[in-house]
């Protein structure tokens, strides 16, 4: 840059006294923005090379969770397999054949599909008949006219379902 004011100040023939200093610190100053742009430019190929790393790590496990949701889905399908086509089978007897179907029967096989539900984290709040104080969280007033105070004893009617802490269902209720 030097050389190029004083080519200049020859040339129009003005002989300007140019100190080194200032020049040198021009050139120093211009070094260091060319380096700071190449430090840019491979920052920025560098985040591009993590970002498509972090990509391909989330497909990766999207795909693992997929796969195992997909596996939980299968077991429990093949598990229900069995009950569920009994449960078809005693309809069809007892509705289309005309045929008599025991109740015990049908309960076994109902049983076997609660437990399967309760082995996949299904839990069943309160029991039909049981006594509890009322909690608009978990009960629910069977009839709208008579709906009990909080902490009022109430009978339960019919059961509740939760999942992993999540009411499906409420308990119905009513007042003793």
């Amino acid at each position: 840059m030097a050389h190029l004011l004083k080519l200049f100040s020859n040339w129009f023939g003005q002989e300007r006294n140019l100190s080194p200093g200032p020049a040198e610190r021009l050139l120093e100053l211009e070094r260091e923005a060319q380096n700071l742009r190449l430090s840019l430019a491979d920052r920025a190929k560098e985040l591009a090379t993590l970002q498509g790393a972090l990509d391909r790590q989330r497909a990766g496990e999207e795909a693992r969770v997929s796969e195992a949701l997909q596996q939980q889905w299968d077991r429990l399908f093949s598990e229900g397999a069995t009950p569920v086509a009994q449960l078809i089978t005693q309809a069809h007897l007892l509705e289309t054949a005309g045929q008599t179907v025991q109740a015990k029967d049908v309960l076994a096989v109902a049983k076997r599909l609660v437990r399967l539900l309760e082995q996949q984290g299904m839990k069943i709040e309160c029991n039909v008949g049981e006594t509890v104080c009322f909690d608009p969280n978990r009960h629910e007033p069977l009839s709208t006219e008579a709906a009990p105070a909080v902490n009022q004893a109430v009978v339960v009617r019919l059961v509740g379902i939760s999942h992993r802490g999540k009411m499906l269902r409420k308990a119905k209720v009513e007042p003793l």
